[in-house]
């Protein structure tokens, strides 16, 4: 069981946060990473309170921009007087390096298991939930594309991250992300089926 004062504290004051962030980073994607953390963590013998807390913050640097904003996590972690009162300066630590090593483009292997866990985390491969939050991101950040500029971007985004090529790592054998990232490939390798997937969400998403 996670201790409850972190439980408390998380979901009164650090996740309401995300609700100023773009619609990717929402407080629906944290729920979903915490969700996933703890799956992935029942195959390990780690601290769920720890695992926990770096889901929870992986992102909360956003609120300083997304340039380098996993190192603004790490650095809000190692600033949060409420997590010292919870954590040892070790754990701390371990929190505030695994959020830091949390990104799909990070040149080097995450430097804990905790951080491959945030990691992989992160990915939540799911070609829907993915391909809604390139939308959202896309319609956040370039506001004036029409809908064919959208397409585009999404689409080319898409590949170049999650295409059998692309700069995505998985660092654990977690079995859904491993089978739902071939389904990613295939649909990625065929438009007339990534446009027929987009066509609906982009049609949700625009008229909100």
């Amino acid at each position: 069981m996670i201790n409850q004062k972190l439980v408390e504290y998380i979901e009164s004051k650090i996740i309401p946060q995300y609700k100023a962030y773009d619609g990717a980073h929402q407080p629906d994607h944290v729920y979903q990473v915490i969700e996933n953390s703890l799956d992935i963590a029942k195959n390990y013998n780690v601290n769920l309170d720890i695992v926990y807390a770096i889901a929870a913050y992986h992102d909360i640097g956003l609120k300083f921009g997304r340039q380098g904003h996993e190192s603004a996590s790490r650095k809000i972690i190692e600033a949060d007087f409420i997590l010292k009162t919870i954590f040892n300066d070790n754990e701390i630590k371990t929190i505030a390096q695994a959020a830091e090593d949390h990104r799909a483009s990070l040149p080097y292997e995450p430097r804990s298991l905790y951080g491959k866990i945030i990691s992989e985390a992160d990915r939540d491969i799911n070609f829907e939930r993915l391909l809604s939050r390139t939308i959202l991101y896309s319609l956040d950040h370039y506001p004036d594309y029409v809908k064919e500029d959208t397409f585009e971007q999404v689409y080319a985004h898409m590949i170049e991250k999650y295409g059998p090529s692309g700069r995505i790592k998985l660092w654990l054998e977690y079995e859904p992300n491993v089978e739902n990232l071939k389904k990613v490939h295939a649909t990625l390798a065929d438009e007339t089926a990534f446009r027929k997937a987009f066509e609906p969400l982009y049609s949700k998403y625009k008229q909100n």
